[in-house]
């Protein structure tokens, strides 16, 4: 029952001021930039949550670690539609580190949901190793938490858990 095109329209009172999508607050920004890219996780035309990025992910029995096994193959594109790197897992540790460095006001988001976030955002902690994020290996990525989050999931969508291609 869905007509599904290949353009997107959206009405928007203001222009983004930063392209940044780790780096931004903004509604403004976030409400264009969120179109952008896909996540771990994304919503259907029917608000219901499918693999996005990862094709399957698994919780720890505590609810403390969430890993993701991420599609293979998906490319990185620059605004010409040239491939220029492939979609790996630690982009998006690089992409978290960004959140925490960049201070463009999504690091709350994280803060005492992350083990060491709120730490590393703070400078107590200067080696962001040290933070839950992890790439295991080229396609599983790792969080873990300070404590279960039942809604976790459903974060995984925000402009916070965007990936950076490093």
């Amino acid at each position: 029952g869905y007509t599904l095109r290949d353009t997107y329209n959206g009405n928007y009172t203001e222009d983004p001021t930063n392209w940044d999508a780790l780096a931004t607050d903004s509604g403004t920004n976030g409400g264009v930039l969120c179109n952008t890219y896909d996540g771990l996780l994304i919503y259907d035309v029917e608000n219901v949550q499918q693999p996005g990025l990862a094709t399957s992910y698994v919780v720890s029995d505590d609810g403390l670690t969430y890993t993701f096994h991420l599609r293979q193959g998906v490319p990185w594109v620059d605004s010409q539609g040239r491939e220029v790197a492939k979609v790996q897992a630690d982009d998006f540790v690089a992409g978290m580190q960004h959140v925490m460095d960049a201070k463009g006001g999504l690091d709350w988001l994280v803060d005492g949901l992350i083990v060491n976030a709120a730490e590393y955002a703070n400078g107590e902690i200067t080696d962001f190793s040290q933070v839950g994020v992890k790439a295991v290996d080229e396609f599983t990525l790792e969080y873990t938490l300070t404590k279960p989050v039942p809604y976790f999931t459903t974060m995984l969508s925000f402009l916070t858990f965007a990936p950076m291609c490093r």
